[in-house]
């Protein structure tokens, strides 16, 4: 019987309050960022030991606690479940993992846990491809020397043009909004346009795609039937490090909605596959410093039995293609 690994690699969050757990989070989310951007070493550092000690001060403050690398470990439950019910249960048997850029159990570790499957698939668990994002998978499927015959692992992207995804977000949408003449926010994770030099940057942002699955999700929620936002804006929840990020934030989309009159606001994370600190704890912190009357936050897809349906088609689709 064949065996294979299905891991979804997401960015990861530590999951308690500790200083250590959370340093070492945003040690390695820095450690990251600075192979694109100019982040000196003795700077991620300093911001690393600051972050961790917030970060503590603010979770346990707030009883807080993300729960990001939970649902992903669930989405990866579901997605186990589906495959080997539904995908050639006689001839493959599917394992699927959860694994993390920013906390353990880390990609790389889990790729050479899973060596010797006849076939590894790396599905990155962000809608938008960037080099931060599904280009990490990339570079390591990339450096991989196949040994006795042995395939290098295959990444899953591409999710933001996927009309698919699309149907999922739109049902989702309206299965969770008020679509009753309020206006609707569509949030993605921002990115850097220009480094501190002002230049362009030099590595691939998802800019563009951004753009397009933003442009093109909105358009498709204003022609269905069942829509009655008023609204659609896009925005974005941005980082204060490396130059000028994306605009408009989320702050200055939700200030532009209520000079228009806007009384009732909906956000949905669609740049998101999960719900973590970003979504939750920055986003609803710059919402509630806005004049906006009421504000809702969607959820993310994060471990609905339509994104597990549709995450089961998606490697399946890849697994027949990659099928001698």
């Amino acid at each position: 019987m064949k065996k294979i690994a299905v891991i979804l690699v997401a960015h990861g969050e530590a999951e308690t309050e500790s200083f250590f757990e959370n340093f070492s989070m945003i040690r390695h989310t820095l450690a990251h960022a600075g192979e694109v951007m100019k982040l000196p070493r003795p700077l991620q550092l300093v911001a690393s030991l600051a972050g961790g000690m917030k970060n503590k001060v603010t979770f346990r403050a707030q009883k807080y606690r993300s729960p990001q690398n939970r649902i992903t470990r669930q989405q990866a439950s579901q997605l186990q479940e589906k495959l080997n019910r539904v995908v050639m249960p006689d001839q493959i048997n599917f394992e699927v993992y959860s694994a993390f850029h920013a906390t353990p159990p880390f990609v790389k570790d889990i790729v050479e846990q899973t060596s010797g499957h006849d076939l590894q698939l790396l599905v990155s668990m962000s809608p938008i491809d960037n080099r931060l994002t599904s280009g990490n998978p990339q570079r390591l499927s990339a450096r991989c020397l196949p040994i006795n015959g042995q395939r290098c692992p295959v990444v899953v992207h591409g999710f933001w043009k996927d009309a698919g995804l699309r149907q999922v977000y739109l049902d989702h949408v309206f299965s969770y909004g008020k679509t009753n003449g309020s206006a609707l926010v569509l949030a993605f994770h921002g990115t850097l346009v220009k480094d501190t030099k002002g230049d362009v940057p030099m590595f691939h942002t998802g800019l563009k795609e951004m753009q397009e699955m933003g442009s093109t999700l909105r358009n498709a929620i204003l022609i269905d039937p069942r829509n009655g936002y008023d609204r659609i804006e896009i925005a974005y929840l941005n980082h204060d490090v490396g130059g000028t990020w994306t605009k408009p934030s989320l702050a200055e989309s939700l200030k532009a909605l209520s000079s228009k009159g806007a009384r009732d606001v909906d956000i949905f994370s669609c740049g998101y596959f999960s719900d973590g600190t970003e979504t939750i704890l920055y986003a609803q912190k710059e919402a509630a410093a806005s004049s906006v009357k009421s504000i809702r936050f969607l959820p993310c897809i994060n471990d609905s039995e339509a994104f597990a349906d549709f995450l089961a088609e998606k490697v399946a689709t890849v697994v027949a293609a990659e099928s001698p």
